[in-house]
C-alpha cells in the first residue's frame, strides 16, 4: 500500500474513532441528565471522601458508585467493603475489581473510567492536575476544599473551571456554607443593602490540635508524608488554607469577591513541644534515616501554629482573620459589620434592618450534593471552580504575607508570583519526599 493510502486510511480511522468518542461522551452526558443513572467515581477514600460518597448517594436515588481510587490500596478496598455493607445503598454500589485504582497516578486511571461524576477528596496539593484531567475526560466534579496549596495550583484550577464552562461540565466545591438555606437568605439581604456599606469584619477558625500520624510498615517516605499530609504545607496549604478557608470564603461571599491586599503575621511554637507529635516525628526520622534521629525536626512538619491576617477588600473595608491550632479555648465563625448593623454571617442581622432566619435548616454538606445533581439533571450546571480557586488563593495570599512579612496584593498574586510548592507529576512518580523549612517571617517573595 502506498504511503498516501496509509495516511488516508489512518485519518479515516482517527476521524471515525473521534466521532465515536464524541458520541459516547454526548451519550453519557444526555444519560446523566433527566432521570437516568449517574455513575460516580470517588478519588480519595479517607474520612471526608467516604462522607462525600454517602452524601452523593443520598442526594439522588439514581446515583451509582462505579469506581474508587486512592493512593493506598487498603483504603480503596476498605471503602468498598464498608459501603457494600450499608443496606441503604443496596444495588447501587457497582465497583468491580477493574474499577479500583491506587498509586500516584490513580487520578488518571479514574478519569479514564466510565463515570459521569468524580468526587475529589485527596490531599489538596494535587487537586489542580486532578481536576484538569477529569474535565478533559468530560467528567462533572465535586471537589473538597481547598483546591490548591500554591499560586500555581490555583491558576490551574481557574483554567480547569474555564474549560469546564466551555464543555458544559459542573464543578461544585465543599464550601458547604454556600448551600445552607439560612446563609443564602442572609446573603441576599446583605447584598441588597440591609447592612448598609460594609466597613469591616472578622473570621476565625482557631482550635485544638490535629492528628499526627506515625510511619507504617511498607510505606515509602513520600507515602508517609502523603499519609500525614496535613502537617506539610506543600500538601495541605497549612491550617489557614485547609480549614480556615471556610470562614474566609464567607467573607469573600459578603464582599462578592476576594481581597485586594493582605498583611499578616504568624508563628510556630507549641507543635515543637507537643510530646506525642515529637515522639512520632522522631520515630519517622529513625525509620527513614538509618536509625538516626539527626535532623528529626523536618519530620515534625512545617505548618504554623497561627496566622493573624488583615484582609483589605476593594471598597476599603479591612477584615481580620485569625486561624491556627493551640491548646485551650478556640473560636470558629464570622462577623460582618456595616453602616446599618452587623451580622453573624449565619442567620441573623442586628441593627436598623434586624432579621432572623426562621425557615428550614439543612445540612450544607448534604445540600451541596443535592444542588450539584439537580444542576446536572437540569442541564444548567453549577460551576464554582473560579470562586473556590479565588477563596483558596485568598488563604494562600494571607499565608505568604505571614511567611514574608510583606504586604501582598491580589494583583501580585495573579500577575507576578511564581509561588509553586508541588512537584510535577513526573517527580511525584519518582517517589522522592519533599521538605520545606519552617517559615521565618522574612522569607523571600516568590
Amino acid at each position: 500500500m502506498a504511503s498516501s493510502d496509509k495516511d488516508t486510511n489512518s485519518m479515516k480511522h482517527m476521524a471515525t474513532a473521534g466521532v465515536a468518542a464524541a458520541a459516547a461522551a454526548i451519550g453519557r452526558k444526555a444519560h446523566a441528565q433527566g432521570g437516568g443513572k449517574i455513575k460516580v467515581g470517588l478519588l480519595g477514600c479517607g474520612g471526608r471522601g467516604n462522607g462525600a460518597m454517602r452524601h452523593c448517594l443520598q442526594a439522588d436515588p439514581g446515583v451509582e458508585i462505579v469506581a474508587l481510587a486512592d493512593l493506598f490500596e487498603n483504603k480503596v478496598r476498605n471503602a468498598r467493603e464498608r459501603i457494600m455493607k450499608d443496606e441503604k445503598f443496596t444495588g447501587r454500589i457497582k465497583v468491580d475489581d477493574d474499577h479500583m485504582f491506587w498509586g500516584y497516578d490513580c487520578h488518571e486511571k479514574l478519569a479514564a473510567c466510565d463515570a459521569d461524576l468524580l468526587l475529589m477528596a485527596t490531599a489538596p496539593a494535587f487537586r489542580g492536575r486532578q481536576m484538569m484531567a477529569a474535565i478533559k475526560a468530560g467528567k462533572h466534579i465535586f471537589t473538597e476544599k481547598p483546591v490548591a496549596t500554591d499560586v500555581a495550583g490555583c491558576k490551574e484550577v481557574m483554567a480547569a473551571s474555564k474549560l469546564a464552562e466551555e464543555k458544559g461540565l459542573a464543578i461544585v466545591c465543599g464550601t458547604q456554607r454556600r448551600h445552607e438555606f439560612s446563609r443564602v437568605e442572609l446573603m441576599k439581604r446583605i447584598h441588597d443593602g440591609a447592612l448598609g456599606d460594609l466597613v469591616g469584619g472578622q473570621c476565625y477558625w482557631y482550635g485544638g490540635g490535629i492528628w499526627f500520624r506515625g510511619a507504617q510498615d511498607g510505606m515509602t517516605e513520600l507515602d508517609w508524608q502523603c499519609h500525614n499530609w496535613y502537617h506539610f504545607t506543600w500538601l495541605s496549604g497549612d491550617q489557614i488554607c485547609e480549614q480556615h478557608i471556610h470562614n474566609i470564603d464567607v467573607l469573600n461571599w459578603c464582599f462578592q469577591g476576594p481581597p485586594v491586599r493582605f498583611m499578616s503575621v504568624g508563628g510556630r511554637q507549641w507543635r515543637c513541644h507537643n510530646e506525642g507529635q515529637v515522639k512520632l516525628a522522631k520515630e519517622a526520622c529513625r525509620k527513614y534515616n538509618n536509625g538516626s534521629e539527626e535532623n528529626w525536626v523536618k519530620y515534625n512538619g512545617d505548618i504554623l501554629d497561627h496566622v493573624y491576617a488583615e484582609m483589605e477588600y476593594a471598597n476599603g473595608a479591612r477584615c481580620l482573620s485569625f486561624s491556627g491550632h493551640s491548646p485551650g479555648t478556640g473560636r470558629n465563625g464570622e462577623k460582618i459589620v456595616g453602616t446599618k448593623g452587623t451580622s453573624n454571617c449565619r442567620h441573623q442581622i442586628v441593627g436598623e434592618n434586624a432579621w432572623t432566619y426562621e425557615g428550614k435548616n439543612v445540612n450544607g454538606q448534604q445540600q451541596e450534593h443535592i444542588d450539584l445533581i439537580k444542576s446536572i439533571r437540569g442541564g444548567n450546571v453549577l460551576n464554582q471552580g473560579q470562586r473556590i480557586a479565588e477563596s483558596t488563593l485568598t488563604a494562600i495570599g494571607a499565608y505568604i504575607a505571614a511567611c514574608t512579612g510583606q504586604d501582598i496584593t491580589w494583583d501580585w498574586l495573579m500577575n507576578e508570583s511564581k509561588h509553586c510548592l508541588v512537584p510535577t507529576q513526573a517527580e511525584i512518580m519518582a517517589g522522592e519526599p519533599l521538605y520545606h523549612s519552617i517559615p521565618t517571617g522574612r522569607d523571600p517573595m516568590v
